[in-house]
């Protein structure tokens, strides 16, 4: 009986109805959202498609100027049946290999005629500097003997090292006869 008493209840009876009303609302707006998200994504998909397809036909066209232009970097000259666009990237390689072999052979002839001009005028003030003032003109001379008083020719610290270690490479002198030096490990004293 008590379940017939809240069925007859017209408050409970109303706020189902609201509920049913609200309810039918919020699958109506997800429905239209759903089909606005779909319509908006085929658009998108349709158009990235286009974009794509357009990116298909360019393909060629870029590989035949990359492959120009690689050819042009070889040195090879691209064929004159070629697109103009591959033609002017097989072209501008070779000619700026051209330009860049004939800016180094001018800088290389200014760089010969800097260097030659400056040991010229080098030349022609020694020659006059001799021949007009010839007591200003010495020549140095080093009094150092070029052997030592050991025997030793080189300063080098390791030219020393190594003949004091063998000095039977030097004539005149007598191998040394020493025990080698024994080493102390740490800990063993």
């Amino acid at each position: 009986m008590a379940a017939i008493v809240l069925a007859a209840n017209t408050i409970l009876t109303a706020a189902g109805q609201i509920a049913a009303l609200v309810i039918c609302v919020f699958v109506l707006l997800f429905i239209l959202v759903t089909v606005a998200f779909n319509l908006l994504t085929s658009f998108a998909t349709s158009w990235l498609e286009e974009k794509v397809q357009l990116i298909k036909l360019l393909r060629p066209y870029v590989e035949s100027i990359n492959g120009s232009a690689r050819s042009g970097e070889r040195g090879v000259a691209p064929a004159d049946n070629a697109q103009p666009v591959a033609r002017v990237a097989g072209i501008v390689p070779q000619r700026l290999n051209d330009i860049d072999q004939k800016v180094e052979q001018v800088s290389d002839r200014v760089t010969n005629a800097a260097i030659e001009v400056r040991a010229r005028t080098l030349q022609a003030k020694t020659i006059a500097k001799a021949f007009f003032l010839p007591g200003l003109m010495h020549r140095e001379v080093t009094k150092e003997p070029v052997v030592d008083r050991e025997g030793l020719e080189f300063t080098s610290p390791g030219y020393r090292a190594l003949m004091e270690e063998r000095p039977e490479v030097i004539p005149g002198r007598e191998p040394r006869h020493e025990e080698p030096r024994q080493q102390v490990m740490p800990g063993q004293r």
